[in-house]
């Protein structure tokens, strides 16, 4: 029952937090616009600095431009909200393959909802202020209340440590309706894909960057003198500073695939295994696309630049050689989730809960 409970608060929270923040903009907007209109009445006096006709009509819109803003804030957690209510679901149901995947999807969703959080708090009324470009006058910067920011904040704060606090409680194993299963059939794959792919990428990097400046100076004295402006080293050492912080970044991704495999290995596809695979897929996925999309040489600023046109997209082999190995790993990232909840799903149910 007390599962059940936890798992309508998973996308109730979310409404609280959006009526309660929806309450506090109210509250502030009204106040916020009562000081902006005394505030153009007390400037508009004989002795005091004219106000600008434009400028007028635009503080005297505030509150209608601040609540434009405000509002579409609220879709930050409309969307979270709908896919926790999915989430939760799935958790109902109650079988071990259809809590897996809700837990699975819920550390999908950490990281977004969280980042949902943030950007409730970062656009507030003041963008409505902000937008009145015009208005340099010292009495009307800061029409937003006092208790405002510190309010939101405090529930946005409490709101993540909600949710957090369910995310646990959720994973305990009293309430997954599971034994934690043995998962070795997916370790190897696990292991042998993740991290080898960001070996692989590093390595196939740094040899198209030592390519590069040899292609490089080789079209420069193949062309004609005026072609180019040179051979471009600057660019070339840009783009081997940015190689280094992706292979600082992949060091780390395969670092985490392997304490990962090595939690499959020894405990087995537990809830927590479960949630941290879906916490870690979106940097995972965000990592492989910009490795794929950015590459070193796209960023080194050589492609509008008279140089040749290997510093600004590579050797002819490399991209598609890098779009081989990171398709690889997130088809081996996928197939490592699916496998967790197969294996998870055999498990026979818990009767402890």
């Amino acid at each position: 029952m007390r599962r059940k409970a936890w798992l309508i608060a998973l996308p109730g929270q979310v409404a609280v937090v959006g009526l309660v923040i929806s309450l506090l903009d109210h509250f502030a907007l009204r106040s916020a616009t009562q000081h902006v209109r005394r505030s153009v009445d007390d400037l508009g006096a004989p002795g005091d600095t004219p106000i600008p006709g434009d400028a007028r009509a635009e503080l005297e819109r505030y509150g209608e431009i601040a609540s434009a803003v405000a509002r579409p804030v609220m879709l930050l957690l409309v969307i979270p909200m709908v896919a926790l209510a999915l989430v939760a679901v799935l958790l109902w149901r109650g079988s071990p393959r259809a809590t897996g995947a809700g837990l699975v999807t819920m550390g999908l969703l950490t990281p977004p909802y969280l980042a949902c959080l943030v950007g409730v708090f970062f656009t507030d009324l003041a963008y409505g202020l902000q937008s009145v470009s015009q208005v340099t006058v010292d009495p009307v910067r800061s029409p937003i209340p006092d208790w405002y920011v510190p309010a939101r904040a405090a529930v946005l704060g409490a709101a993540a440590m909600a949710y957090l606090t369910g995310l646990f409680l959720l994973t305990r194993p009293a309430a997954t309706n599971w034994r934690t299963m043995p998962a070795r059939g997916t370790v190897p794959l696990l292991m042998a894909h993740l991290p080898l792919v960001r070996v692989n990428v590093t390595v196939l990097t740094f040899v198209a960057l030592g390519q590069a400046g040899p292609i490089a100076r080789e079209q420069v004295r193949a062309a004609p003198p005026d072609h180019y402006a040179g051979v471009g080293e600057m660019y070339l050492e840009q783009a081997t500073r940015i190689a280094g912080h992706y292979a600082v970044a992949l060091a780390a991704a395969g670092a985490i695939a392997l304490v990962l495999a090595a939690i499959a290995w020894r405990a087995g596809a537990s809830a927590r295994l479960l949630v941290v695979m879906g916490v870690a897929g979106i940097p995972f996925m965000f990592l492989l696309l910009l490795v794929s999309a950015g590459t070193p040489f796209m960023f080194s600023g050589a492609g509008d630049e008279p140089v040749p046109e290997v510093l600004g997209s590579g050797p002819s082999w490399y991209l598609p050689a890098i779009l081989t190995q990171t398709s690889l790993g997130a088809l081996a990232y996928i197939a490592c989730v699916v496998l967790l909840v197969r294996t998870a799903g055999t498990g026979p149910a818990d009767t402890a809960a």
